[in-house]
């Protein structure tokens, strides 16, 4: 009996030993892991940058492609009463050339946008839908009139329908 009490004692004597070598191992793997994918990513090769600047330096900054026009007040076809909207968008195009050519369609663009919007209707203009499609149809229409280049998108500073 003293024989298997001395097995047992050297048994579980092992067995702290054997927990503490897993648990380094655990905590040496995660670590090792940690550095792995924490780490930052190596620059990149000197061709692929000098590509990646002269791709940026191509496209002009956002405020140099942009055009904002004056407000719009139109009136807007609704049954009962009469219904105002006031609408001031801007358009963004491909490049600087193309917004001088756009300024200097300025009486066009706002005839043009100012026909389509009267021509609209309320029920048209409420959800979100409607002034996709309005801004899509803008896109296009004073897309036309540019001899070169495109308009990108056309954004909505300011929506109120009274």
């Amino acid at each position: 009996m003293a024989e298997e009490a001395e097995e047992a004692e050297a048994k579980s004597a092992g067995f702290p030993w054997i927990a503490i070598a897993l648990v380094a191992l655990f905590c040496g793997a995660g670590g090792a892991a940690g550095v792995i994918f924490l780490s930052p990513a190596p620059a990149a090769a000197p061709t692929e940058a000098k590509s990646e600047q002269s791709a940026e330096a191509e496209i002009a900054p956002f405020n140099e492609r942009v055009l904002a026009l004056d407000p719009f007040v139109v009136n807007v076809g609704d049954e009962g009463y009469p219904r105002y909207l006031k609408l001031t968008l801007a358009f963004e195009v491909d490049s600087p050339e193309s917004l001088v050519s756009l300024e200097a369609r300025v009486p066009q663009v706002r005839d043009m946008t100012i026909l389509l919007l009267s021509s609209k209707r309320l029920s048209e203009l409420a959800d979100f839908e409607g002034k996709a499609l309005l801004k899509e149809d803008l896109r296009e229409r004073v897309g036309g009139l540019l001899e070169s280049g495109s308009v990108e998108s056309v954004m909505f500073t300011e929506f109120v329908v009274q």
